[in-house]
């Protein structure tokens, strides 16, 4: 089994040696389905500074996040593997004056991160927080990532919600790919789904299906601090908005006898965006986590529609003092609304 980066947090590789030994590290990427590289992609050198500090750091998560990119989410109803450039492969060989050290480094790349209470390198527990979602009953629900290890058997278990008796397993086939929220026998009624490896469950959401006979629903998709797509859906009363910028200048009248008629202060570099306010609707409390993440996500979609978040903070609200949970957020898309050519 690969370690994993999360390329969106440092991943220090630490080498020790001798006062002056002259350390090397070979980054070899490559992306699915191409094999290991001839030549490094990158080469990271310096030497042991003294007989006091006998060790060299190297954060190697820039370069391996540069073979990764998400471009857009598609919608799936089965197991589907993901695709090849959201991900990457990584390998490195360790040179101490010309040596090379014989050790396992070899790596799977995601664009995920940490947070600062995990510590380095929190273990991997998955694509998805543990949680209650709702998902919509016009279908279209979303997708899990996984990464399946290749050593032992990897399997998804779909349990109805309405009679929390009739399940549905299936063997997870790709080394990295997603499955829906919701398994096709229980699209009206929602399930619990568990992620489970060689018998031990890895993961537990509830998916419950939800309608909205009033607003026009927004589907929200967008790479989650583990560096998978995940779909979230603002149920409730949705407001869009135009914002235009520009810039000022006073000219000068071009002659004593000017026309009155030409703008004496005139207006350059116009542009503008298009803005979105959307709410949630009623909420579990473990949505505070889910969008603490999309706040910090640099890839999100409106509806397919690249997007930027301009809300800066939110209250984290609870069951006891908000008694229900609602979350409104405004975004703007990330391109301007005139196509200028540069």
């Amino acid at each position: 089994m690969a370690n994993i980066i999360n390329v969106r947090s440092p991943k220090i590789i630490t080498v020790t040696g001798s006062a002056n030994d002259e350390i090397k590290v070979e980054i070899y990427l490559w992306n699915s389905p191409d094999s290991q590289p001839l030549s490094p992609n990158f080469t990271l050198e310096k030497p042991i500074p003294s007989s006091i500090i006998t060790e060299c750091n190297f954060d190697i998560s820039p370069y391996c996040r540069g073979f990764i990119d998400h471009i857009s989410y598609v919608e799936i109803t089965a197991d589907t593997a993901a695709n090849v450039k959201e991900y990457a492969y990584c390998h490195l060989k360790i040179f101490v004056n010309g040596a090379q050290l014989d050790a396992s480094n070899d790596f799977i790349c995601f664009d995920g991160y940490g947070y600062h209470a995990d510590g380095a390198n929190p273990e991997f527990t998955g694509f998805i927080s543990d949680g209650s979602y709702y998902v919509n009953s016009v279908g279209g629900s979303g997708g899990v990532y996984y990464y399946d290890d290749q050593a032992v058997t990897w399997n998804a278990r779909y349990t109805d919600l309405a009679t929390g008796g009739t399940t549905t397993t299936i063997i997870l086939a790709n080394e990295v790919g997603y499955i829906p929220y919701l398994h096709l026998s229980y699209l009206t009624t929602g399930n619990k789904l568990e992620i489970i490896r060689d018998g031990v469950v890895k993961n537990t959401c509830y998916f419950y299906v939800q309608s909205e006979c009033k607003y026009q629903t927004v589907n929200c998709d967008f790479v989650n601090k583990f560096g998978a797509w995940q779909r979230i859906v603002f149920f409730k009363a949705s407001s869009e908005s135009f914002e235009m910028t520009n810039t000022q200048y006073n000219l000068m009248p071009e002659s004593i006898d000017y026309n009155v008629k030409k703008n004496i202060r005139q207006v350059f570099n116009v542009n503008g965006n298009d803005k979105i306010t959307v709410n949630t609707g009623w909420v579990f409390e473990s949505y505070s986590d889910t969008i603490t993440q999309l706040m910090l996500s640099e890839k999100i979609l409106l509806d397919n529609v690249p997007m930027l978040v301009t809300t800066k903070s939110i209250d984290k609200q609870t069951g006891l003092n908000n008694k229900n949970i609602n979350y409104k957020l405004e975004f703007k898309n990330s391109a301007p609304k005139l196509n200028y050519n540069t």
